[in-house]
């Protein structure tokens, strides 16, 4: 092993002067930054300039108008014209109240009671008596959308819509519709219970999941933050190994379209030269994901809504070592078989051909992303997290919405050893038999007797 420190540095020297490397590693990141805090300082510019509270707090209003048809017996949904008349104007203190984070206070209860009045719809909510009035009115052109409150909405909830033909705006009625008649409903309770009534309503369940283990007892769970968290580790994951290991292989293949190769093989023995190459790019990956995961997490814990959706995410020490250790164990395995495909070819374009044969089996838990989410102690899950070529990425997805046996984390990491012993063993021989030089490559009939070559 001999040299293989030099190997190691000079690569190192070589992947910081690649372009991609230096964009995709430093350059994504700060591009990513700029635009989050650009979008957001255009945010805040559009709402100092309309002077409007927050979306996630003020009643929803319709882009165009809409009609409908109350059929209730008891006529539950007035039309807004008989409401009492109010200031529908928040003044500029409102809209601080209504922003601020924290305990409701006084002024923004009686704002949000007061914007939300079903009066304040009246200039995009109409009210017909009979529904032959309110499709004259649809085919008029004067609504985009037409509701019917059939009278027996109370028992089941069911409204009907009519829309014209083609008409892509009607679509976007629905929601303001149904805030309408939410705040129909709740027009007479009182100012300090209106907001809490409200604004959980009108998002009426954040659903967390409680399944019993094998232990009997409950495990709970939260469907939407276990799919994020499973798509975002295991894309960098993925990323990770495949960028590096795409890398040396350019590297190998390079070295041998130059003929600088029978130079360096010259004087650093073969497993020598492949470990280095192995260690600076493994190195370069895991810093390229560190760049990419630390602008994910940063954004994220900025973004108020993704964090809220989120929930409060821990995962743990243990399962992010666990992660790291299965990206760098992945990335050995990968990495090593990248060298050999590099060492197989003559040229960069034809190593692409063959990078499918390692790259489609790395990705087959991506497929499953919903399996992993919701049954990550699934018999299909624990198959892929134990199998060699799928282990790096479907453990990694696993551990971090789930508890893993630590029988199967043994058993998973023994195979992986075995399969990155194998690939290095490959990748070696291949070095070994001077297939990096110059000259006509072995045949597929003539490959397996140069590997068993002593």
């Amino acid at each position: 092993m001999k040299h293989w420190g030099d190997v190691f540095r000079f690569e190192l020297w070589q992947l910081f002067h690649r372009k991609a490397y230096l964009f995709v590693t430093f350059g994504v990141p700060l591009l990513a930054v700029l635009a989050f805090y650009g979008y957001r300082g255009y945010q805040d510019w559009r709402a100092g300039a309309d002077e409007t509270p927050p979306a996630d707090v003020t009643p929803q209003v319709a882009a165009s108008p809409l009609g409908y048809v109350d059929r209730t017996a008891e006529k539950l949904f007035p039309p807004p014209q008989s409401y009492p008349s109010v200031d529908c104007t928040p003044s500029r203190e409102e809209i601080a109240a209504l922003s601020a984070v924290g305990a409701p206070s006084e002024q923004r209860q009686a704002a949000l009671k007061r914007l939300a009045s079903p009066y304040c719809a009246r200039e995009w909510v109409r009210a017909y008596a009979d529904v032959e009035a309110g499709l004259a009115a649809l085919d008029a052109g004067e609504i985009d959308a037409l509701y019917e409150i059939p009278p027996s909405f109370v028992q089941g909830g069911e409204v009907i819509v009519y829309v014209g033909a083609l008409n892509v705006q009607a679509m976007e009625t629905q929601k303001p519709f149904e805030d309408f008649l939410l705040r129909s409903a709740l027009y007479n309770v009182p100012a300090e219970q209106y907001e809490v009534l409200y604004l959980r309503l009108r998002d009426p369940a954040f659903v967390v999941e409680h399944r019993l283990g094998t232990s009997g007892e409950a495990e709970t769970r939260n469907e939407t933050r276990a799919w994020a968290l499973v798509y975002a580790f295991g894309l960098l994951t993925m990323l990770g190994m495949m960028w590096g290991g795409g890398y040396l292989m350019q590297s190998v293949v390079q070295e041998k379209e130059s003929r600088v190769v029978e130079i360096v093989i010259a004087s650093v023995r073969p497993l020598a030269l492949l470990a280095g190459k192995v260690a600076a790019m493994g190195l370069g990956a895991l810093l390229q994901i560190g760049t990419l995961g630390g602008t994910l997490l940063y954004l994220g814990a900025r973004a108020g809504t993704v964090s809220a959706a989120l929930g409060d995410v821990h995962i743990g020490t243990a399962r992010i070592v666990l992660a790291l250790v299965y990206f760098v164990l992945g990335f050995l395995l990968f990495g090593s078989l990248m060298a050999a495909i590099g060492a197989l070819s003559g040229s960069v374009r034809e190593a692409q051909n063959f990078v499918v044969v390692v790259t489609l089996p790395a990705a087959i838990p991506f497929f499953f992303l919903q399996m992993f989410a919701e049954e990550p102690s699934g018999a299909l899950a624990r198959v892929l997290s134990l199998f060699p070529l799928t282990a790096p990425l479907a453990m990694v997805m696993r551990l971090v919405v789930s508890d893993v046996p630590a029988w199967e984390l043994g058993l998973s990491l023994g195979l992986l050893a075995l399969g990155i012993a194998g690939a290095v063993w490959l990748a070696g021989r291949l070095f070994r038999v001077n297939v990096l030089l110059a000259g006509a490559l072995p045949s597929w009939r003539t490959l397996p007797r140069l590997l068993l070559r002593g």
